[in-house]
C-alpha cells in the first residue's frame, strides 16, 4: 500500500473517533458528571452486593426447585446442588418431592438425597420421614443414606440408635441399615470403627456374618482414604482365625485394585499363612487390570489346585477380551488338571463365538463330564447356527454315543451371556 493511501486511511480513522465523541456528549450533557465520594461508593457497593448474596443463597434451591416443577434441567446437576442447601430450603424440598407421584423417576433420588442432607443436622427427622416414603425398597435405601450420614458425623448416636430401634428388623435389613452405619463411621475414625464392630455380638451365624461384612466395610473404607498401613497393621494383631483370614483378603483385594505388584509382595511375605482366597483375591483383581502379569505371577509359584483353578478362571476370562491366541496358548501350557476345567469353560465360551470348530475342541477336553456335556452343547449351538454344512460335518466325523449325538443336534443357539464358569 503507497503511504498517502495510509495516510488518509488515518484521517479517515481518527475523525470518526471524534464525532463519535461529539455525539456522546450531546446525549450525555456537555458537563461530565460528578464523581461520588469515597462514602458513596461504598454505600453502592454494599446496596449492590447484598442481593448478590441473596441470589447466591437462593441458587440451589432455584435449580432443585426449577427442576421439580420443569423437568428441563438434569437431574444430576439438580441434585449436584443440594449440598449447599440450608435445612430450612432442604425441608421445603422435601416437601415438594413428597407431593410428587410414586410413578415419577425423579421422587425415589430425590428423597434419598435430600433426606442424606437434612441427616448432616437432623437425622432422626430424616429417618422419620423415610418411613413416609410408601416403598419398602426405596424406604430402606433411604435409611441407608441417612445412616451413613449419621454414622459419619454421629456414630456414637448412631449406633445407640440401631442398637433399640433396630431390634425388630429381619435380619438383612437390620444388617443393612447397621453396616451403613459403619461405612460411615469409618470416614472419620476407622479405628475406633474397627474396635467397636470387633466388639459385636457373635454367638450366632447371622451375628457372626454381621461382623464380619461390618470390618470389611471398614478395612475397604480404611484402604480406600489411605489408610492402607493402618489397615494391615489391626489384622496382623488380630488372633489367628477365620476372621483375620477373610479380613486379610478384603486388604489384599482392595490393595489389588491400585497397586497389585505390592500386594502381591504383601501375600508372599506372609508364607503359608497367607488364605486360598487371599491368593485369589490378589489374582481376579489384578487380572481385571493387567491379566498378562497375573498369569506371569501365577506361573512363577507353587499354586494349590484350588487357586490355580479360580485364579486361571479369573485370568482367562479378562484376558479373553482383548487377546484369544495368547490366552488360549497360556492355557495350554498349563500342567493338565481338572482345577482347570472352569477356566477351559471360559476359553470356550468366548472362543464358540469365533471360532466354533476350536471351540467345539476346547470343550471335548473338559475333564468333568457334566461340564464337557455342557460346554459342547453350547458350541453346538452356536456352530450349527453359524454354518450347519461345517457342523454336519462335525458330526459326521465326530466318535460320539447316540445320546451325546442327539444332545447336539438338538442344541439351540444361546443369547444373553449366560456364565457358567463362574
Amino acid at each position: 500500500m503507497k503511504l498517502p493511501q495510509i495516510l488518509l486511511g488515518l484521517i479517515v480513522w481518527l475523525a470518526s473517533i471524534g464525532a463519535a465523541y461529539y455525539i456522546g456528549l450531546q446525549v450525555t450533557g456537555d458537563e461530565p458528571e460528578a464523581q461520588p465520594s469515597a462514602e458513596q461508593v461504598a454505600e453502592l457497593d454494599e446496596v449492590e452486593e447484598e442481593p448478590q448474596e441473596a441470589a447466591q443463597d437462593d441458587g440451589p434451591r432455584e435449580i432443585v426447585t426449577s427442576f421439580l416443577a420443569t423437568s428441563e434441567l438434569d437431574l444430576d446437576g439438580a441434585l449436584g446442588q443440594i449440598g449447599a442447601l440450608t435445612e430450612e430450603e432442604t425441608r421445603a424440598l422435601l416437601a415438594e418431592a413428597f407431593a410428587l407421584p410414586p410413578t415419577d423417576y425423579r421422587r425415589a433420588r430425590m428423597l434419598r438425597q435430600l433426606l442424606g442432607q437434612l441427616a448432616e443436622t437432623a437425622p432422626r427427622d430424616a429417618l422419620a420421614m423415610a418411613e413416609e416414603i410408601g416403598s419398602l425398597r426405596q424406604t430402606e435405601q433411604a435409611s441407608i443414606a441417612i445412616l451413613r450420614v449419621w454414622g459419619e458425623n454421629e456414630p456414637v448416636a448412631a449406633l445407640a440408635w440401631a442398637n433399640t430401634e433396630l431390634a425388630n428388623k429381619p435380619l438383612r435389613s437390620q444388617s443393612n441399615l447397621m453396616l451403613a452405619i459403619y461405612r460411615g463411621y469409618a470416614v472419620t475414625n476407622p479405628r475406633a470403627a474397627f474396635t467397636a464392630a470387633l466388639a459385636l455380638p457373635a454367638e450366632g451365624s447371622g451375628q457372626r456374618r454381621l461382623q464380619t461384612n461390618a470390618l470389611e466395610e471398614i478395612i475397604s473404607q480404611q484402604v480406600e482414604n489411605g489408610g492402607l498401613l493402618d489397615a494391615k497393621i489391626q489384622i496382623e494383631l488380630l488372633e489367628d482365625g477365620q476372621t483375620k483370614n477373610t479380613l486379610l483378603t478384603e486388604l489384599i483385594d482392595a490393595w489389588a485394585e491400585f497397586d497389585p505388584e505390592a500386594a502381591s509382595r504383601y501375600v508372599e511375605s506372609l508364607g503359608e499363612d497367607v488364605p486360598t482366597r487371599a491368593k485369589t483375591a490378589l489374582l481376579s483383581e489384578w487380572a481385571e487390570n493387567d491379566p498378562v502379569a497375573a498369569a506371569a505371577w501365577l506361573d512363577g509359584r507353587e499354586i494349590d489346585e484350588e487357586t490355580l483353578g479360580r485364579a486361571s478362571t479369573a485370568i482367562i476370562r479378562e484376558w479373553t477380551r482383548y487377546d484369544m491366541a495368547s490366552s488360549a496358548e497360556w492355557l495350554n501350557a498349563q500342567p493338565s488338571s481338572p482345577a482347570l476345567d472352569r477356566a477351559v469353560m471360559s476359553y470356550t465360551y468366548r472362543a464358540a463365538q469365533e471360532d466354533p470348530a476350536n471351540a467345539m475342541t476346547w470343550a471335548e477336553s473338559i475333564d468333568n463330564d457334566w461340564m464337557r456335556t455342557r460346554m459342547m452343547t453350547h458350541v453346538a449351538g452356536s456352530w450349527k447356527a453359524d454354518d450347519p454344512d461345517a457342523f454336519q460335518s462335525y458330526l459326521d466325523k465326530a466318535e460320539l454315543s447316540d445320546e451325546q449325538r442327539e444332545k447336539l443336534e438338538s442344541a439351540e443357539e444361546l443369547h444373553g451371556g449366560r456364565r457358567w464358569w463362574r
